[in-house]
């Protein structure tokens, strides 16, 4: 096999993939040999199939399988080799498969190849960055209180559901004998279908079409324990059985209150609540605080690691990929934030490499886990974080790879971000809340 990698710019490169017969001949006399041992034909036994039925009849099939497999693995070696950072996928030549398999006994294939530019990253000698701790006023702590309340419900079963409650239950359907311990938000169900939980009490049970509830596949993907793609093929009339409603109601400023809030015993009256919930408020405060820090570390290496991307071959790319359902106008209008996602992944993959980041199980758990704390809108209840790590142990567990795909990348570059700043000069600066709103504005370009 000869294999001629020839880059022809910065950021395009061409490949030639030259086939012999010595180079996949090894690869199809093994998989037909295999067929023969396992091929059931009428008239002869299970493994004395004559060899040369099985290559006449599977011989053109197996032949066009291990010729791509062999000039596949040539493009991934040469990939490899050349340390390239490919955009999108080889584009096969327009004549590479216009083949003739009854003939040939050699195949050339012409790849067309997209990739980033070279680039070099040493993350201490990024500029340094600014990190604001905030310090909350009078209106800030009077606005938290609020929000604390709301964050903080006081929990309670009544009799029969309300809008609003969030119901728990057992949902089943017994012809496919599904089972799920299942939370449904009353508040997130289609208002057509509200009715159907609306005066239900605890060993209520109701029967309703599946894709009657929720107004989209996410929703109903949490109900289940399913995938969105698993959650929007489920069809079919469901049992839900009640076992739980529970509501939220606003919370009073008392000692249970504050026991709930901060733990038992460290606060005892509105003063001292006040006091540590300044500290709270600045704890809340330092996680926007270091999102905008995020958001400028990114920022700063986009802007210190400059990085080409082949742009007409990305677009072709997509509109390949994507064909039918996008048009060469919305590829236009949406590529710089999608080149601009492109080059971050190169750059925080490059960063893990030489800060050895790595991902574990916990992170990506935590990942849903976050989203699922989304699905329920901040309402509380007891036992909800056993609850919702039971969900995000099963979600992972129901999820395709791809879409655990997304919650392993959201993580990793969480983590590659957290050992970049760890590596960063930062000045540290103390702003009260109203400049900080005012700057994170600027930053995000956001408009009043």
């Amino acid at each position: 096999m000869q294999v001629n990698f020839e880059k022809t710019s910065s950021t395009l490169g061409t490949l030639t993939v030259n086939i012999v017969e010595a180079d996949y001949k090894p690869g199809v006399e093994k998989k037909l040999k295999e067929y023969a041992k396992t091929a059931h034909v009428k008239g002869f036994r299970p493994g004395h199939v004559p060899f040369q039925y099985i290559k006449n009849v599977y011989g053109k099939g197996v032949l066009v399988d291990e010729v791509i497999r062999v000039a596949s693995q040539a493009v991934d070696n040469t990939i490899k080799e050349n340390k390239l950072n490919v955009v999108g996928e080889p584009i096969p030549s327009d004549d590479s498969y216009n083949i003739d398999w009854t003939k040939q006994s050699e195949y050339n294939f012409t790849y067309s190849l997209g990739f980033a530019s070279d680039f070099t990253i040493d993350v201490e000698k990024l500029p340094e960055v600014t990190q604001y701790d905030i310090t909350p006023g009078a209106d800030t702590l009077a606005k938290t209180i609020e929000d604390i309340i709301q964050r903080y419900p006081k929990e309670i079963e009544p009799e029969t559901v309300a809008l609003g409650d969030i119901v728990f239950g057992t949902l089943t359907q017994e012809s496919s004998e599904f089972t799920f311990q299942s939370g449904i938000p009353t508040d997130k169900v289609k208002e057509s279908s509200q009715n159907i939980f609306l005066g239900l009490s605890k060993g209520s049970t109701v029967k309703f079409d599946i894709q009657s509830i929720f107004e989209n596949v996410k929703e109903l993907g949490f109900a289940t324990g399913k995938s969105d793609e698993d959650a929007a093929a489920l069809e079919g009339e469901y049992n839900y059985e009640v076992t739980k409603i529970s509501r939220s109601e606003k919370a009073e400023l008392n000692q249970e209150f504050y026991d709930k809030v901060l733990g038992p015993g460290k606060a005892t009256d509105q003063a001292s609540f006040e006091t540590q919930l300044t500290e709270i408020i600045s704890d809340n405060y330092k996680r926007e605080a270091d999102f905008l820090l995020n958001f400028e570390v990114e920022e700063a290496l986009l802007e210190n690691y400059k990085i080409e991307l082949p742009d007409a071959f990305v677009k072709e790319w997509l509109l390949e990929i994507n064909k039918g359902k996008v048009t060469e106008e919305q590829v236009d209008t949406e590529y710089p934030m999608i080149a601009k996602g492109l080059k971050l992944d190169f750059i925080k993959a490059e960063i893990a490499k030489q800060l050895e980041v790595k991902v574990d199980f916990s992170d990506v758990k935590e990942e849903v886990k976050s989203e699922i704390r989304g699905y329920f809108g901040g309402q509380g209840f007891e036992g909800m974080e056993d609850f919702i790590d039971s969900m995000a142990e099963k979600q992972l567990k129901e999820k395709k790879t791809e879409e655990t795909r997304k919650y392993l990348d959201k993580a990793f570059g969480k983590k590659v971000i957290e050992a970049t700043k760890a590596k960063m000069q930062k000045n540290m600066k103390n702003i009260n809340v109203e400049e900080f709103n005012d700057i994170a504005k600027a930053k995000y370009d956001i408009k009043d």
